[in-house]
């Protein structure tokens, strides 16, 4: 079996004419091959259901797949957004049954996750997919991780969590039905084709831990039986203290000193990273994008843009090791980075994006900025975490 991937990206003004644009010239990168299946990104800038009712429009019988973009849209040449928005789409084309496209919409994480992938193993005819590429609204990755694992135990997920540009809650998940702002979609490959997949933690761990000891959620409250904010704050050496006193927003002062939970994994542990967001002053509590539990150790991290920009080499060369490919094999690449890293980049970002172009030349990109990212750690399992990147990479099974 073939599998043919092609990727356009549209950013006129107008939300029909942007789609029209990514579509067309989506199409021209699959050589006539029939679609089985549309992954779209967009920024809020255009409307979800104009987004949404164009694609549908243009691809009729094609499942729909996707989540909306902070920032832009991320191709090899660097981020593409003119300031009134952008688009795009990577459409799949092979032989009936290579791709399906599931959904949920139900409250609980782990069975919108067992429901979007028992939807997705039926429509396969009972296969399993070889890779899920995961989708869903902030709040509840880790559950829905979980019933996914509990329907396809082996299948590995990479993906990302659906962004706005300033944490406003507009972001949407793109469904076979709609947008929605709450919910998970699963577009899963399946069949003779090859994949390749990594997550990236582009930071160093450093000496300075601590036990969380009460937490809420995505509330911390305490590490080592002090106020989660105060310990921060210790930590972060001044660059948070007007928060610690008033309160408010810390994303920017802790894009290079995240905190990570640590995950034993024999000789290499993995750091499941997680984006401290904002100080609760009366409480001394910290929100974060990730789940702490209470025991986990958490420790500081530390990085730098030079390290971020370098980190999509590496994530390119990880994840052709992952799946057993060559460059020269690879067909399509689905690229999730963290807003915050992307953030902390600023126009840098488009250095670290060129690298696609220079190792996978002429290799089409999906690329989004996300609110949380998801990808598969060998001996850990599927993860969500922050501040991360993670990579799919798509070839054809050899003869």
């Amino acid at each position: 079996m073939t599998v043919s991937i092609g990727v356009g990206v549209g950013h006129a003004q107008d939300a029909k004419q942007a789609v029209r644009d990514a579509v067309e010239r989506a199409r021209a990168g699959l050589s006539g091959a029939p679609i089985q299946a549309a992954y779209l990104t967009a920024t809020v800038d255009y409307e979800a259901a104009d987004v949404h009712a164009t694609f549908r429009e243009l691809l009729p019988e094609v499942a729909l797949h996707g989540v909306t973009t902070s920032l832009g849209v991320l191709t090899p040449e660097g981020v593409q957004n003119e300031g009134h928005g952008a688009l795009a789409v990577m459409l799949f084309g092979g032989p009936p049954g290579m791709a399906f496209v599931a959904s949920s919409l139900e409250e609980d994480g782990r069975r919108a996750g067992e429901a979007a992938a028992r939807a997705l193993v039926r429509q396969a005819g009972g296969r399993q997919p070889r890779v899920i590429l995961f989708n869903a609204s902030p709040g509840q990755e880790e559950a829905m991780l979980a019933g996914i694992a509990s329907v396809c135990p082996d299948a590995p997920c990479s993906g990302g969590s659906a962004a706005d540009h300033a944490i406003a809650g507009q972001w949407s998940v793109f469904t076979l039905e709609g947008p929605v702002r709450s919910g998970v979609s699963l577009l899963g490959i399946f069949g003779e084709v090859r994949c390749g997949t990594a997550l990236s933690v582009p930071y160093t761990p450093t000496s300075t831990r601590a036990r969380a000891t009460n937490s809420e959620g995505r509330t911390l409250l305490t590490l080592d039986e002090q106020p989660a904010a105060q310990v921060l704050g210790r930590w972060m050496e001044g660059a948070i203290d007007e928060q610690l006193r008033s309160g408010g927003n810390i994303l920017a002062q802790t894009a290079l000193r995240p905190i990570a939970v640590r995950r034993g994994l024999g000789q290499q542990d993995h750091y499941i990273t997680v984006h401290p967001a904002h100080i609760h002053a009366e409480r001394g509590s910290v929100d974060i994008f990730a789940n702490i539990e209470p025991r986990d150790e958490v420790c500081l991290m530390t990085g730098t843009p030079e390290g971020l920009v370098n980190e999509v080499a590496h994530l390119i060369d990880m994840t052709l090791a992952r799946g057993g490919l060559t460059a020269r094999e690879v067909k399509g690449a689905a690229l999730i980075f963290c807003a915050g890293c992307a953030g902390a980049l600023g126009p840098r970002i488009d250095e670290g994006l060129r690298t696609f172009a220079r190792l996978l030349p002429g290799v089409p990109m999906l690329g989004l900025c996300t609110f949380g990212e998801q990808g598969h750690v060998p001996g850990l399992g599927n993860v969500h975490q922050d501040l991360s990147l993670s990579l799919t990479l798509f070839a054809d099974e050899r003869p």
